[in-house]
């Protein structure tokens, strides 16, 4: 029943919006000669929010984000998150739900197995909620240059 009444929401919203409360950049800085840390940055609207990739299961849809294959690239530990992290009861989902407003940072660390210049591909896939309502789950690709 809990996910029946959060589609309706997501869906009812979804024609209320001409823009998105969400706004994401993707960048990669260098630490060494093959060595990079990738950033995923989501900045939201006020008083909207979305959800960690630890958000439990029962809840709204957690952030999940998925790297391209790449023969060329090893991945070191997992990705973390940069941000004010919220904790709290959501009697809508039942849970306790992990949640980040105004902005976070995800963070993955990568090796070059050469020194070459290539191309990371993936997509975020995301939910975004304000205190009345939720937008679709999206998917936003992504390709970060390492050179």
């Amino acid at each position: 029943m809990k996910k029946i009444v959060i589609l309706v929401l997501t869906f009812a919203s979804f024609g209320v919006y001409g823009q998105s409360p969400v706004k994401w950049s993707f960048e990669s800085k260098k630490l060494d000669a093959k060595t990079y840390e990738v950033r995923l940055t989501v900045k939201l609207n006020e008083d909207w929010h979305i959800y960690s990739q630890s958000t439990p299961d029962g809840g709204p849809i957690p952030t999940a984000i998925n790297f391209s294959k790449n023969p060329l690239l090893d991945f070191e530990g997992k990705i973390t998150e940069a941000g004010k992290m919220e904790e709290h009861f959501e009697p809508l989902f039942g849970v306790n739900v992990k949640q980040y407003s105004s902005k976070v940072t995800f963070v993955q660390k990568i090796k070059l197995k050469a020194a070459v210049k290539t191309t990371l591909n993936g997509n975020v896939t995301f939910m975004v909620c304000n205190d009345e309502e939720c937008m679709p789950p999206t998917k936003e690709t992504f390709s970060i240059s390492l050179k």
